[in-house]
């Protein structure tokens, strides 16, 4: 099966786009694992199935281990781009998504690029919303055993899992895959959860290392800028609007206590023209004895 698809990238954290009625629903967690493989498929992080119904348009969002994500704030942010190549949207651009509706803005637009102001909802600290197994009303400096270590953690929901851990500086990389990989699954989030590790270098800037739940180490993150600085303003180590870079870019959150606003850009990167076939599809030949 031959499919055309769209990808893009905000600040290295790319996702492969197409209209969701290309494919029938059971199909999408297997064509995200084989689309999103950067070895034996396209590669990104993810793949975003878009139905479009005039000015109503909806998104499903696969990580590319083939598990969905509620949420996910630079996916969405190339959805709207992708809704501003090929249909005729509102302003601003409405999208419904697993943790509700979120709205898009346009801020700037050049030829293959955008840039968007979202409204990505109200985080949620009560543990049974992020969810999380702590007790209490929230996670604030939480001490957490991770491999025989102690981790003092912040966790929040921004449509997905966030905890962010505070640090005084950058983790080193073997640090960071080693906590980062046993906090996703750590049996204190399960639905496993995004990280980030963060050093606030002044009030108003952040600098983030980003382990996604169902991808690892990635360059940026829209939702996990957005947990970091809700944590670090809630921690008094920043205050609104808050610049959060990563290796790749910068974005900046604004969080006066509501609803969360996120300003980014969007790339366009390439149309694909992806052949596809279902492994389940496949019957293997098998030699005679």
């Amino acid at each position: 099966m031959k499919l055309v698809l769209r990808k893009y990238q905000a600040y290295g954290n790319d996702f492969l786009l197409l209209p969701a009625d290309k494919l029938s629903e059971p199909d999408w967690p297997r064509f995200a694992r084989a689309v999103c493989d950067r070895h034996f498929g396209v590669g990104a992080d993810g793949c975003i199935f878009v139905a479009a119904d005039g000015n109503a348009c909806s998104i499903r969002i696969f990580n590319c281990d083939g598990s969905e994500a509620g949420m996910s704030g630079n996916g969405s942010r190339c959805a709207a781009a992708f809704v501003s190549q090929c249909e005729k949207p509102a302003s601003p651009i409405v999208l419904d998504t697993r943790s509700g509706r979120k709205t898009f803005q346009l801020v700037d637009q050049e030829v293959g690029s955008w840039v968007f102001r979202s409204r990505l909802g109200c985080p949620l600290f009560a543990p049974g919303d992020i969810p999380c197994r702590a007790t209490g009303s929230e996670v604030r400096e939480y001490p957490l055993e991770v491999n025989g270590e102690t981790l003092r953690i912040h966790a929040l929901s921004m449509g997905n899992p966030q905890c962010a851990v505070f640090c005084r500086r950058a983790p080193s990389d073997e640090e960071f895959r080693r906590w980062g990989s046993a906090l996703e699954v750590h049996p204190f989030f399960p639905d496993r959860t995004n990280v980030s590790f963060v050093t606030a270098e002044s009030p108003s800037r952040l600098r983030i290392k980003i382990w996604e739940r169902g991808v690892g180490p990635t360059l940026s993150s829209g939702t996990g800028s957005c947990g970091a600085a809700v944590a670090a303003i809630r921690a008094n180590l920043a205050a609104s609007p808050v610049q959060v870079a990563t290796a790749s870019g910068s974005q900046d959150v604004i969080w006066e206590g509501e609803e969360v606003e996120l300003i980014g850009s969007v790339h366009f990167v390439a149309d694909v023209h992806y052949h596809w076939v279902d492994p389940s599809h496949l019957s293997l030949a098998t030699s005679p004895e």
